[in-house]
């Protein structure tokens, strides 16, 4: 019979075996239970270097990371960057969860000696809570693991490139990422796929098929295990993806987590989805699909990256619209996004895209413009001097800050500045490319830098503080996304040059509107974004 554990023993010999060994509570004073979460159990314990969780909403998995950090701080003697999408969420995480978990737990508030709401200091060693949303947050700080929770969520992937270099002088250089997922292919359903894969193998009780939980089941199954386990809609239950028999809580409880690329030792990635909790029922799970949007659903409750297809801008879509020709460059409109290393441009006129580039100096951009008589709408960020001069001495050269928008328009334009809704700008070109209605003048080898550009871009569901949804679009990891918002920015200034949003395009056969007043917007370019009766009505007007 092996020895007893000690008190302190137990508290060192992992996060798990302390949790359960104070009676740890949640946030809420609930005591830390593993039979419901019991699917928690070997996250909680895992202290691999570089995981990945992607997870639904309300599993629990936030205080578990929180509690890793904690443990991880004391015994093995960590510094810890926890890193959150804003400032704002902050203020919003760490006085409900993580004071509260201080408060509750007297094994934790014991540790404490140095508290604040950005920093905890817990013997020798500190967790420092930041914000992703600016540079400044990420500047010296060092430590030796990085947690990002809602990675996906976070609005600018360089800081959280800057956090990950402060784990450069450390021996240990871990990096803990989790989150909603987002778009497929991007933030944890990209790690996730880069992983070992864990999945939560349920047993059915009838006949011991085991797969794991899905929403639907799946039609094209080879093997016995990737006939997953379901929820029957029309019944409202969880069924045996083998016998179809009616699946109990129990075997859902009862999972075990089973890696389907073992062999991939560099990454341990785990999927948390609510069909994995026993408290949640299947009927609770359709009401959901039922009561919100497809996107919402998929990355909320199931756990699982979402894409709109109308909404994918890829290599697909943009040779689907490219139709290479010579077309007259009259009324050419420039979008210009700038970074440190130049100005990235994009120009076009009603029947579409005919060229991008980049320049190295704002002489050079000069020139494009009076070369094509351009009127061009210029991001002001990250150098705004330049930007404001040519302005100046042009009274067709725009400023275009985005700012959300509570009402129907997308842009509003006062005098040299325009004011663009980020998201609805995005989605408008998005489906204008997707739908071939935005079309490219060029070969598609001639694309091949642009269709990258777009490739580092997605569109994901953000959670705000205050519980509520909105859509973003948010840029890939260490990746430049320039030629896709310069044209965003072309596309605002067609709208200023032909009066409306959308619909604005016509073919080369066609005589090219000027003042145009449609049901988009009017003369002042104040712009409305259904793509409804509206869009198809006009293109039959403009004979597209």
């Amino acid at each position: 019979m092996p020895p007893k554990l000690t008190p302190k023993q137990l508290d060192e010999l992992s996060p798990l075996s302390w949790a359960l060994a104070n009676g740890l509570q949640n946030e809420t004073q609930n005591p830390i239970e593993f039979y419901k979460h019991r699917f928690l159990i070997e996250p909680f314990a895992d202290l691999h270097p570089d995981q990945v969780v992607k997870k639904s909403a309300q599993v629990g998995f936030s205080v578990t990371a929180i509690l890793k950090a904690v443990w991880l701080a004391k015994y093995h003697k960590l510094n810890i960057i926890y890193a959150l999408p804003t400032n704002d969420i902050i203020k919003g995480f760490v006085q409900p969860k993580v004071d509260s978990l201080i408060t509750s737990n007297p094994a934790i508030r014991k540790l404490i000696t140095t508290d604040s709401m950005s920093l905890k200091q817990i013997g020798e060693r500190f967790i420092h809570f930041k914000g992703t949303g600016s540079q400044r947050e990420a500047i010296s700080t060092s430590a030796d693991l990085l947690v990002v929770d809602e990675y996906d969520r976070s609005l600018d992937m360089l800081v959280v490139n800057t956090f990950d270099s402060r784990l450069q002088a450390s021996e240990y250089a871990w990096r803990w990422r989790f989150s909603n997922p987002s778009q497929v292919g991007f933030g944890v359903d990209a790690l996730y796929e880069d992983s070992d894969q864990m999945h939560w193998i349920v047993t059915c009780h009838l006949c011991n098929h085991q797969s794991w939980m899905d929403w639907e089941p799946n039609q094209n199954a080879l093997l016995a295990i990737d006939r997953n386990h379901y929820i029957d809609q029309a019944t409202r239950t969880f069924r045996c993806g083998g016998c179809g028999a009616i699946m109990s809580d129990a075997d859902r409880t009862n999972g075990k987590w089973v890696a389907k690329y073992p062999e991939r030792k560099h990454r341990r990635g785990y999927w948390i989805s609510q069909m994995m909790a026993p408290w949640v029922s299947a009927s609770r799970i359709v009401d959901q699909f039922e009561e919100s949007g497809i996107e919402f659903f998929y990355q909320f409750v199931l756990g699982k990256a979402y894409t709109p297809t109308d909404l994918i801008v890829n290599r697909e879509t943009i040779l689907r619209a490219c139709a290479p020709s010579m077309i007259p460059k009259t009324n050419v409109v420039m979008g210009v996004d700038q970074d440190a290393s130049g100005q990235y441009w994009v120009a076009m006129t009603g029947q579409g895209i005919f060229g991008y580039g980049k320049t190295t100096s704002w002489e050079e951009l000069e020139h494009l413009k009076l070369m094509y008589g351009a009127t061009i709408v210029c991001d002001p960020a990250p150098f705004p001097t330049m930007p404001k001069l040519l302005a100046e001495k042009y009274k067709d050269f725009y400023l275009c800050y985005f700012k959300e928008s509570k009402h129907l328009n997308i842009i509003d334009w006062r005098g040299s500045i325009v004011y663009a809704d980020r998201t609805r700008l995005l989605d408008t070109v998005a489906s204008e490319i997707t739908q071939a209605k935005l079309l490219f003048r060029q070969r598609p080898y001639e694309l091949e830098e642009y269709i990258r550009d777009w490739s580092n871009i997605y569109r994901t569901t953000v959670e705000e503080a205050d519980g509520r949804t909105k859509s973003s679009w948010l840029k890939k990891e260490n990746k430049n996304s320039d030629y896709s918002f310069a044209t965003a920015y072309a596309r605002v200034a067609l709208s200023r040059q032909l009066g409306a949003m959308s619909s604005t395009f016509i073919d080369a056969e066609t005589p090219e509107p000027t003042n145009t007043t449609t049901a988009w917007g009017d003369k002042s370019g104040h712009i409305k974004d259904s793509l409804s009766s509206i869009v198809e009505d006009t293109l039959q007007e403009i004979d597209l």
